[in-house]
C-alpha cells in the first residue's frame, strides 16, 4: 500500500476532519471520495457499454452483418420515421 502525505494548515485538517465527521466517514475515506468520485460513474458508464455491443460484437462475430452503408442505414432509418 502507498501513502500519499500533503501540508496542511491545522485549520484545512480541522476542517476536513469535521466534513468527514458529519458524513460519519474517515478523513481517508472522505478525502477519496472526493477526490475520486467519477471512478464509479466510469466503471458503471462503461459496464453498461460493454453490455451495449455485446450482441452486436458477437452478431459481428457470426458473421451477421448488413452491407448497407451507414449512411443508407441513416437514410432508412429517417424515413421509417
Amino acid at each position: 500500500m502507498s501513502r500519499l502525505s500533503i501540508e496542511l494548515t491545522s485549520e484545512e485538517h480541522q476542517k476536513i476532519k469535521a466534513i468527514a465527521a458529519l458524513q460519519g466517514s474517515s478523513i481517508r475515506d472522505y478525502v477519496l471520495e472526493r477526490i475520486l468520485p467519477a471512478e464509479g460513474d466510469d466503471i458503471a458508464a462503461l459496464q453498461e457499454l460493454e453490455a451495449f455491443l455485446a450482441p452486436r460484437i458477437k452478431d459481428a462475430e457470426n458473421g451477421d452483418t448488413l452491407s448497407s452503408s451507414a449512411q443508407e442505414i441513416f437514410e432508412e432509418t429517417l424515413a421509417s420515421h
